[in-house]
């Protein structure tokens, strides 16, 4: 992977209107056998999963979005992340960890403004590498989900055959070959 996101993105550009693509789109998924408990959507979005059989903890899912473009075009906006439990851990840790640090940070400010011992510096020089940490772990995750995230791509490209899907936003994602 060219650059490391905690949930990679792209964006597709389809030759055809939001509503027809959306109808398309959920009949394919519904009738193709493949598909039979992986996927659920409503309205203008949807997730497919791993097959149950191959699911992992760093198994990744696909979340789509259908947005409306200029004229009669649309755009599928979709985003690779780890099944909700996994990435609720990973914030939980992340969001603790900022707050731990900002605390450290003006904790040990105020001890050494103060001329006691400033320990609160040392919440920081532990909480910064761990935030490096959940960066890794995401990389390691991505890595291991790799070849999933391939296949998904890929069915998703059988899925929008006929709406002549173009990458638009190839910054925004990850290489995923």
């Amino acid at each position: 992977m060219s650059t490391v996101h905690l949930r990679p993105t792209f964006r597709l550009s389809l030759e055809a209107d939001r509503d027809a693509a959306i109808e398309q789109i959920r009949g394919r998924l519904t009738d193709d056998e493949r598909f039979a408990g992986r996927w659920r959507g409503k309205g203008r979005w949807a997730e497919i999963h791993v097959p149950h059989a191959e699911r992992k903890l760093w198994s990744p899912h696909l979340s789509l979005r259908l947005d409306k473009e200029k004229g009669d075009r649309c755009s599928v906006f979709g985003r690779f992340a780890p099944s909700p439990e996994v990435w609720t851990f990973f914030m939980f840790l992340y969001v603790g960890l900022v707050f731990g640090v900002v605390f450290g940070a003006v904790l040990g400010y105020v001890q050494w403004a103060s001329n006691e011992s400033p320990w609160g510096f040392l919440v920081v020089a532990g909480g910064v590498p761990a935030i490096g940490l959940i960066h890794l772990a995401s990389a390691v995750g991505q890595r291991l989900g790799q070849r999933q995230m391939a296949a998904l791509k890929e069915e998703l490209d059988r899925v929008l055959e006929g709406l002549d899907p173009r990458e638009v936003d190839a910054a925004a994602g990850t290489d995923i070959q």
